[in-house]
């Protein structure tokens, strides 16, 4: 039987041979021009890149094949089946090995045509890898490629040559061999390193932090400027990260509040892969369990979230550099989320620095047209790079899918939110700009709010400029301490008059709940409302209130439905308020005027604004035609099918008012109204949100490929 599979190979391996002797390999490949549209895709104008985790297998291996595919033309034959073993009585064959003279390339083929055989491809792989290693000392990852030709690939080869190209950086082909010896047929496969997890960027739970910081006695705190050895040891320690496999990013500030502990200090961030276990485990799709799983379970259970113990390595690192002048010391272990709560009053962020994939996607963000030219404009104008807190700050926000208006719509949760940054940067710099004294106390705050503001800013310019409706100018922030106050001022009344609009009543009073709560209701200010009088206190939550009243009495749905705005708040209300309370709108203002006010404070945020956001309709512009765009429809597809595999039967591609397209769920309204997806290879929602008003509808993948966005 092995004699046979081996026939079997060779047969492929002859046939190759006849491919690149005569140079027609690379036009006898299907499918490149679909593996290239991968790459091209993130690379238009139009489109803005975001950290997908289960992406970043796919765009891996998409650019590792387009890399490899550019190698198989003009190829030299080095030898077929012939150990490259620089050691006697060990075998290492290679079934076909070349080299590519113009561009100083190795190609490596490894045919398998029986499933048996593919366990072993990894290891192989690897084999021959650092056998050439030995060969050529200090080849690079792109001076080796692989070709990896077989007839099925099982998850275990899927898997493994992903993980080469997504965590390894290999450069691996995948082609899937098919036909007969009479006329076999090679077409280019797109492995991926693990199954759909269903996240989209990094949960906070999973960025965790430490502290290092830079102890100096009789430390100058007139410093403006970091010394250039703290930058040579970011730089060392972002190495270590980059070597290490780690993934994260750190944040140089000088430390207003140090108490003589120093000027300088780095707060180191990375993933906690426990944590993102347990975030996959409780929102993505749902997994086979296993041993191994239930381990797992039990651990995020009983440990704590914390910074990867690597983290302390790549750090020590820079320990002899750091020596010279200063005593490094870590402490402060908690969430980047934690962190930026406890230092925004006493640290000022100067520079950041990225490793790893978040590394990776820092200088593709930086890089990307559609960033540079659209949507951070100021970054070319300015000449700044992740480096800058006011690049880094957007793109923390980007990994981790924490930005606001998410697909370019207003929710009322939004509203509420920019009113929270703007308000807070109007408290701020007016407070600042009574006195030098009080500007300098200040400055870590006034520093952070001005960052706040920019990130809901770039989002709200991104709406500004596809909208038909909103035609007034956005006003532009400025960080001068003469104009900061009346640009925040002048923004906060386009963002009412213009971005909300007066037809949107309940958006236009969370948004003023948010200017004029900023220290009832914002985390910056966790006392804040002690400095409010009980009248001031008295009248906002009369305004909460309010909404809360209007809301619930105007959704005019069942409150014992499944999803319905009183369902979400059930376990705050109940106690205090009936399902027969909502009968009428006398005893509704009756029942909300008797909540306690408490209750109301505490659950505003978190549990009453996302009901809220369920049960009023977004604030939609009809908006500019969107720019052909290649999608990476295959990428779509597989995503529907996992989550219909996961228990999800209302999946749609959705294309999003400020044109991006991905995939997720309709809302709990939209999914009572539709019959559920019976077939996901067949059958898809589509939902549109490029009008005034979206829509949801079944559609054939077939059609929708077919027809295009614009033609459903």
């Amino acid at each position: 039987m092995k004699r046979a599979k081996i026939a079997l190979e060779s047969e492929v391996v002859k046939w190759l041979l006849q491919l690149i002797d005569s140079e027609q390999l690379l036009d006898s490949i299907d499918g490149q021009a679909e593996v290239i549209d991968v790459v091209v895709g993130t690379q238009q104008e139009a489109f803005i890149p975001t950290f997908s985790i289960d992406y970043v297998s796919r765009l891996a291996s998409a650019k590792a094949a387009k890399n490899v595919l550019g190698q198989l033309g003009l190829l030299q034959l080095v030898a077929v089946n012939k150990s490259i073993s620089l050691k006697t009585g060990e075998v290492l064959r290679p079934d076909i090995l070349c080299f590519n003279p113009e561009n100083r390339t190795l190609v490596v083929f490894e045919v398998k045509r029986e499933p048996l055989t593919e366990r072993q491809t990894l290891t192989e792989l690897a084999g021959y890898e650092q056998e050439l290693r030995n060969l050529l000392p200090f080849l690079g990852n792109f001076e080796i490629c692989f070709v990896i030709v077989a007839k099925d690939w099982s998850t275990l080869l899927n898997h493994a040559i992903g993980s080469m190209n997504a965590w390894s950086g290999k450069q691996c082909l995948a082609l899937k061999l098919g036909g007969d010896k009479a006329s076999f047929k090679l077409t280019c496969h797109l492995p991926e390193a693990w199954h759909p997890r269903g996240s989209i960027g990094l949960p906070p739970k999973a960025l965790q932090t430490i502290d290092l910081f830079l102890n100096e006695d009789g430390a100058d705190l007139t410093e403006d400027f970091p010394p250039r050895l703290v930058l040579t040891a970011m730089d060392v320690i972002a190495r270590a990260g980059d070597r290490s496999g780690s993934h994260g990013f750190m944040m140089l500030w000088k430390d207003l509040g140090g108490f003589g502990r120093g000027l300088w200090a780095i707060t180191l961030c990375a993933v906690d892969p426990l944590a993102m276990y347990e975030w996959c485990r409780e929102n993505g799709f749902a997994h086979r369990t296993s041993e191994t799983a239930e381990y797992l379970d039990k651990q995020v259970m009983e440990l704590p979230s914390l910074v990867p113990s690597v983290v302390y390595q790549m750090a020590r690192e820079a320990f002899p550099v750091l020596s010279d002048r200063y005593q490094p010391e870590f402490d402060g272990a908690f969430s980047w989320e934690e962190k930026l709560h406890q230092y925004r009053s006493r640290g000022i962020p100067i520079q950041f620095e990225f490793w790893g994939m978040p590394g990776q996607y820092a200088r593709e963000f930086v890089c990307n047209p559609g960033v540079r030219d659209h949507y951070i404009p100021y970054l070319s104008r300015h000449e700044l790079d992740w480096t800058d807190p006011e690049i880094a700050i957007p793109l923390i926000d980007n990994l981790s899918g924490s930005t606001p208006f998410q697909g370019g719509v207003v929710r009322c949760s939004d509203a509420f939110k920019v009113g929270l940054a703007i308000g807070t940067l109007v408290l701020v710099a007016s407070n600042a700009s009574r006195s030098p004294d009080h500007a300098e106390k200040l400055a870590p705050l006034t520093r952070w709010a001005d960052l706040e503001a920019l990130r809901f800013a770039i989002e709200m310019k991104q709406i500004y400029d596809i909208s038909n409706e909103v035609r007034v100018p956005m006003p532009t922030l400025s960080s001068s301490p003469e104009l900061r106050l009346s640009s925040a001022t002048a923004l906060a009344t386009w963002i009412s008059d213009e971005l909300i609009g007066s037809d949107h009543r309940v958006h236009q009073y969370c948004f003023k709940l948010g200017m004029d709560g900023v220290l009832l209701f914002s985390e910056w200010f966790r006392d804040g409302n002690s400095a409010l009088a009980p009248d001031q206190t008295k009248a906002l939550v009369e305004w909460a209130k309010h909404i809360l009243g209007i809301t619930l009495f105007f959704t005019n749905e069942s409150a014992s439905a499944p999803g319905s705005l009183w369902s979400q708040m059930r376990n705050v209300l109940t106690p205090h308020i009936r399902i027969e309370d909502l009968a009428d709108e006398t005893t509704l203002k009756q029942a909300i005027q008797e909540l306690p006010d408490q209750i109301l404070i505490d659950n505003f945020v978190e549990v009453m604004l996302p009901a809220i956001d369920s049960a009023i309709p977004l604030v939609l512009h009809t908006v500019t035609p969107m720019p052909a765009m290649t999608i990476d429809w295959d990428w779509l597809k597989s995503g529907a099918k996992a989550s219909f595999e996961a228990g999800n039967f209302w999946h749609a591609v959705i294309l999003s008012q400020n044109g991006t397209m991905g995939g997720g769920l309709l809302s709990p309204m939209m999914s009572k109204l539709l019959p559920p997806i019976k077939d996901p290879d067949i059958e898809v929602f589509f939902l549109n949100e490029k009008s005034a008003f979206s829509s949801a509808v079944k559609v054939t993948w077939a059609d929708l490929i077919k027809n295009g966005v614009g033609g459903i």
